[in-house]
């Protein structure tokens, strides 16, 4: 395959194409919990960066332990990132993922990478 540009790159890579996915959901304040991401069994990789004034804290959504005001992964205001990779990280970069915030409502700014092509709904019936 010839490669032209970063999505042939990832392609190759993973041996399935890959597109973006952009969000940018609220996150309420703390001891309140929001969905900043749903499952998706298609997601390769995750980018959150905090676009708020607050910190935000961020759990993968195992049933046990939600994010609050001092539990979870902290994500720093105005423009504190993480990061989550499949080949890195597992199959939590699959799994919902929950956010609550530190002092107010804050905004994150998700870019999700996820495999474009071959993708059934979970209402479809299995090949």
């Amino acid at each position: 395959m010839i490669v032209r540009n970063v999505r042939d790159l990832l392609t190759n890579r993973l041996g399935v194409p890959t597109r973006p996915r952009l969000s940018l959901p609220v996150i309420t304040a703390a001891p309140l919990v929001a969905t900043a991401l749903k499952q998706d069994a298609a997601r390769v990789a995750i980018l959150f960066v905090n676009v708020s004034g607050f910190q935000i804290f961020l759990t993968p959504q195992d049933g046990f332990f939600p994010p609050s005001a001092n539990f979870g992964i902290k994500i720093e205001p105005n423009g504190g990132a993480v990061s989550v990779l499949w080949d890195e990280d597992g199959e939590v970069t699959a799994w919902e993922w929950r956010a609550a915030a530190n002092g107010g409502a804050g905004l994150l700014y998700i870019v999700e990478t996820i495999i474009d092509e071959g993708r059934q709904t979970a209402s479809a019936p299995a090949a």
